[in-house]
């Protein structure tokens, strides 16, 4: 065999397992989504929060030290989930897009340092995460966060 034909079989052979690669990229997204249809949202949230996001916001939703104060570079501390924070002021909708897109993105503001997990979690994901956090409320402030727009 001649060495130009080693390589273009060599090349095919990597595009051709890229190609597959991506192909069950796609289909691990959609088997997650299909899993989570039935399984309990809270408990699966409590399970990606755990892995996603406790490492900034706590494990027990306590977020960081002085989170309502700014940092050096202009950004704040990774604030709490728990009836504590801010997060029940806003709406699903804005919560579950400052997740997925990343807050400087969401926001505009270019310190906001909450990273994107677009590509990471899918929207059922992130739904499930919030269905985790607001579990913890108290009821009052559930019914406030639900009765926003």
């Amino acid at each position: 065999m001649k060495p130009i034909h080693f390589v273009m079989i060599i090349i095919v052979v990597f595009f051709v397992a890229l190609v597959a690669l991506n192909l069950a990229a796609g289909r691990t997204t959609s088997q997650r989504n299909t899993q989570l249809a039935g399984t309990n949202p809270v408990v699966t949230g409590q399970t990606l929060y755990a892995r996603h996001c406790a490492v900034c916001h706590g494990i027990n939703l306590e977020g960081q030290a002085n989170w309502q104060t700014p940092l050096p570079n202009g950004s704040y501390p990774a604030p709490p989930h728990d009836a504590s924070g801010h997060t029940w002021h806003h709406n699903d909708e804005y919560l579950i897009s400052v997740t997925l897109y990343g807050g400087a993105a969401v926001t505009g503001t270019p310190t906001n340092a909450m990273p994107a997990y677009q590509g990471i979690l899918s929207e059922d994901e992130v739904r499930a995460i919030f269905a985790y956090i607001k579990s913890t409320w108290p009821a009052d402030i559930r019914a406030q966060q639900e009765g926003l727009e």
